[in-house]
């Protein structure tokens, strides 16, 4: 079954992804996560924030995306995700793990991070439309009210063979989707990487 069947059908049923979960031999660890919210309060506080620039060089990410964009980035077509604000600096070669949001609520794969740029919204439409596939209204409306944004330039993505669902996630990490994104850890990527076998 391909990856878009898969999709369509719901991402398999609930007891396959029992079944799933009782065959992967992974050990219950202990999973923190660090969650920028996207909102103006939270952009307050993140001063504040006790991590320092060689510990984000440590972390890969997990992003939430909204479906139509996510199946665009591990099939390839999707060469940049946008954000409002993103870890300025990122190291090369971090890892972006992709979760889908609902309806799907899984993690379909991965793509690994070349560049991050900061520009203004005007020349992030200007360079990067054509890859973004996002339509001007759209873009228009996720950059309201500001001048700049990020561009996440991605490269080698990955399409999990099973894409790992939110339940599985929730009873094996502790995972919470973040409305922005995340940072993840050792477990994170194994339960990931170990759904390639």
């Amino acid at each position: 079954m391909t990856l878009a069947t898969a999709l369509r059908a719901g991402l398999r049923t609930a007891t396959h992804w029992k079944r799933i979960g009782r065959d992967a031999d992974f050990e219950r660890q202990q999973f923190t996560f660090w969650f920028v919210r996207d909102n103006a309060d939270h952009e307050k506080n993140c001063d504040r924030q006790r991590m320092s620039n060689l510990d984000l060089f440590r972390h890969d990410f997990v992003l939430s995306i909204k479906p139509e964009y996510a199946i665009k980035i591990v099939s390839g077509q999707k060469k940049v995700e946008l954000r409002r604000r993103f870890p300025y600096g990122t190291v090369t070669g971090a890892v972006m793990y992709i979760y889908a949001s609902a309806p799907i609520q899984a993690v379909i794969g991965y793509a690994t991070i070349s560049t991050v740029e900061e520009l203004p919204v005007e020349r992030i439409w200007a360079n990067y439309s054509d890859v973004a596939f996002i339509a001007r209204d759209d873009f228009d409306a996720y950059y309201a009210e500001r001048t700049s944004g990020f561009v996440i330039k991605l490269q080698d993505p990955v399409a999990v063979p099973e894409p790992v669902p939110l339940s599985l996630l929730k009873d094996r990490l502790g995972f919470t989707p973040p409305q922005s994104f995340a940072y993840a850890d050792d477990a994170f990527r194994q339960l990931i990487r170990g759904s390639e076998r």
